[in-house]
């Protein structure tokens, strides 16, 4: 049985109440009883209780994380990132784990709120517009890596547009002309992805080509095989994230094709699977460091209420080149 404040009351010799004010740091308390109290507590392993010290001081200091896929090594990096600044900012975090299913990421977002936290982040949400409207109509919210439009919530995420054009450019002035792109889905980020492609291919006057994926490896290797089935292969391909570029390239490589001297692939996140020597795949790096700042920053003040109407932070990437992306195939 884990011990509480009456039972380091006892071993200290003092009263509940004086516990208590130790607890939470209250300035109304001599050095020596902060440090009789501070004995007894570590000598039995008492732990102060976030949620009761919340409910004692009537503020709350724990904001509610959603996380869109637990399986993808990118959501580590961008909650690593806004745990960083959370952390700086005075604030605990409780961790909702999702596995890209909507309707699971309702009854998470739910749960997070039956704890009373102060905020909501939510990194890159599928639910439906209908369930994000009604969650953060009602509490303070910050949506990071996906673009979403809603009243009273802040965004975080990239310049899609920009990202396109690099990546395009890129694999353009390599003498690339036919270059598939592989979505993610149909869900927010994916389907921003896919529409700064179209608009990057048409902006140097090439025709966009799409083939299906998901964000899973899974999703890259049933990709690959659509892709190598088209009466025209292609000689260059955007992945909508890493786990579906290395997906695949796991294909192409077993039905004999180079990567890159045949096909040219690109990723997006640049996870740590992008910079493994095995692989060295070219990706767009997301500033996944600059997320976890801004949205605690926008998070903390609409928190406090210092904070009205939507700001969208539009945050750029840049391109890193390795080893999976080189000159066209001359046909």
């Amino acid at each position: 049985m884990r011990p509480t404040q009456v039972d380091v009351a006892r071993r200290a010799n003092v009263s509940r109440a004086l516990v208590s004010l130790v607890m939470r740091d209250a300035p109304n308390v001599s050095d020596r009883s902060r440090r009789k109290v501070l004995k007894a507590a570590e000598e039995l392993g008492y732990r102060p209780n976030a949620f009761a010290r919340s409910l004692a001081s009537k503020q709350v200091s724990t904001i509610g994380v959603l996380i869109n896929d637990v399986t993808n090594p990118y959501f580590g990096l961008v909650y690593a990132s806004f745990a960083a600044a959370a952390e700086q900012a005075g604030y605990d975090l409780l961790v909702a784990p999702g596995i890209r299913s909507a309707s699971k990421e309702v009854a998470l977002v739910d749960t997070l709120l039956e704890h009373r936290v102060a905020g909501l982040a939510l990194l890159s949400p599928i639910m439906a517009t209908a369930d994000l409207r009604r969650i953060t109509g009602a509490w303070p919210s910050v949506i990071v890596g996906s673009e979403v439009s809603l009243a009273d919530v802040d965004v975080v995420t990239t310049d899609e547009r920009q990202a396109a054009a690099a990546v395009v450019e890129h694999l353009t002035g390599l003498g690339h002309r036919d270059i598939v792109h592989v979505t993610g889905g149909n869900n927010r980020a994916a389907r921003g992805r896919a529409t700064a492609y179209r608009q990057a291919m048409k902006s140097v006057g090439l025709d966009p080509v799409e083939v299906r994926g998901t964000f899973t490896d899974q999703g890259g290797r049933d990709a690959a095989g659509a892709i190598l089935a088209l009466p025209r292969r292609p000689t260059a391909v955007i992945a909508a994230n890493d786990l579906i570029a290395v997906g695949a390239i796991g294909v192409f490589r077993s039905s004999g094709l180079r990567v890159p001297e045949d096909i040219s692939v690109v990723g997006y996140d640049d996870s740590q699977i992008a910079s493994l020597e095995l692989v060295q795949l070219t990706s767009v790096r997301q500033p996944v460091e600059q997320f976890g700042a801004e949205a605690v920053e926008m998070l903390t003040e609409r928190i406090a209420g210092h904070q009205s109407g939507s700001v969208v932070q539009r945050l750029a990437t840049t391109l890193v080149e390795r080893a999976t992306t080189g000159p066209a195939l001359r046909r």
